[in-house]
């Protein structure tokens, strides 16, 4: 059983404990693209069997998200499960919170949220804030792709936001409160996309659990199709030879990069880094 499994992660699980369910239920080495908050529902990308020497790859997809957003309270964790610790008046114009989400398209230097997943020094981001310590997180690049402002309703509002990986969107709600001077906490969260694999194409987690594993691995993506994303080269029985045991190969390609490599039956070898003329092995699939 080897291939991407698209999940519906409900509301109130955490991301892990979902995946060790899954990972029993199916007796099979099960990995993760991407965790979604213990409140935070919608699409998770789980790799499967041989799959899993891949996640690395799939990490990197762009996300789409809708949140909705809670304006004039500021909670610890920058989302609902937080302790409110700023209350403040919200006395803004539709137009104004408009023009504010729209300023956010782009590239900007986020600050990640104390509670999070950061590691630093060893050690969780949200472990040292669960000790009433301030993590000394640093600002990372994300891009908003797009913004689409879904509904307004103030003091809450609800946004489509297609972004690069790594993207806090609590941080962004966050981001755009201060902007405004009054303050947001992210009162919800569905993640509807990673890559080009959508939540529509789901299947719940509480349904994964009745499946049996040939239901299940019929449900699964092989893992050829799940790299869409690399350019693909074929190799000849010599060099397939070659890559297999590890062996870098002297190849004329176009650009450097990763690339998706097959054998002449068009089935997948694993994944080769093209540099300066030679191919050299990243995964190779036994």
């Amino acid at each position: 059983m080897d291939g991407i499994l698209l999940v519906n992660k409900p509301k109130f699980i955490t991301s892990n404990d979902m995946v060790i369910k899954i990972k029993k239920h199916i007796n099979q080495k099960v990995g993760h693209t991407g965790t979604l908050d213990y409140a935070a529902s919608g699409l998770m990308v789980l790799t499967v069997g041989k799959a899993t020497r891949f996640t690395q790859y799939l990490q990197k997809l762009d996300k789409q998200y809708i949140a909705q957003g809670k304006l004039g309270e500021i909670t610890d964790t920058y989302d609902s499960q937080g302790k409110v610790i700023q209350s403040n008046p919200v006395n803004i114009t539709e137009n104004q919170l408009r023009e504010v989400i729209s300023s956010f398209v782009g590239e900007y230097d986020q600050m990640p949220p104390p509670y999070s997943s950061k590691k630093i020094e060893g050690k969780r981001a949200y472990q040292l804030a669960k000790k009433g310590l301030q993590p000394p997180l640093k600002p990372v690049k994300v891009n908003i792709h797009s913004i689409e402002i879904l509904e307004i309703n103030i003091p809450y509002f609800k946004i489509k936001v297609d972004c690069s990986s790594g993207t806090y969107i609590r941080s962004l709600i966050k981001d755009i409160g201060d902007k405004l001077g009054c303050g947001a906490y992210m009162s919800d969260l569905i993640r509807t996309k990673v890559g080009e694999f959508s939540l529509e194409n789901a299947t719940d987690f509480e349904k994964i659990l009745t499946l049996t594993s040939q239901e299940i691995e019929n449900k699964l993506i092989p893992i050829k199709d799940a790299l869409y994303f690399f350019d693909s080269i074929t190799l000849n029985s010599q060099t397939e030879k070659k890559f297999k045991t590890g062996q870098k190969i002297n190849l004329d390609l176009n650009k450097s990069g990763i690339y998706k490599v097959l054998d002449e039956n068009q089935n997948l070898l694993g994944l080769g880094k093209y540099q300066e003329g030679v191919l050299k092995p990243e995964v190779v699939l036994s």
